[in-house]
């Protein structure tokens, strides 16, 4: 993100990040928002987000839908980040792809540096996560049992 900004300066460009993670977020769900709002019937959407807040944004427009249903709208989330959530995703029934990115070193570094310096908050709730996942192996455990 450093690196975009000096590149926009430098060439006397805005820059493509945006300042504070809170105008990042305010932007996203703005836009899902919007999109959400503007779906019909034959609408389709894959959901790309680790974040908490905004994937319960988009359920509750999801749940205010009069059509919109975990058939014509997914979520997308990086390999290894928010498990948590992606449980929750499923138990509730909507469908959720992780992807892998893959390629030359060069190419794919940059990309998952950038994904880790956006989802600092992430990392920092992996404690929780990891208390999480642990409940729930022993609840699957015990389910296996019964």
């Amino acid at each position: 993100m450093t690196e975009e900004r000096e590149l926009a300066k430098k060439f006397g460009m805005e820059s493509p990040v945006h300042e504070t993670i809170e105008d990042t977020h305010k932007s996203y769900n703005d836009c899902l928002t919007n999109i959400i709002g503007n779906m019909n019937q034959k609408s389709m959407m894959l959901i790309g987000s680790h974040n908490k807040d905004s994937i319960e944004l988009a359920k509750q427009l999801i749940n205010k839908s009069e059509f919109l249903t975990s058939r014509n709208i997914g979520f997308g989330q990086l390999k290894g980040f928010a498990d948590n959530i992606t449980v929750k995703l499923t138990r509730e029934g909507f469908k959720v792809y992780k992807y892998l990115p893959y390629g030359p070193t060069e190419h794919v570094m940059p990309y998952l540096v950038r994904r880790g310096q956006e989802s600092r908050q992430m990392l920092r709730e992996q404690e929780f996560q990891d208390i999480y996942l642990k409940n729930e192996i022993k609840n699957r455990l015990r389910l296996r049992r019964d």
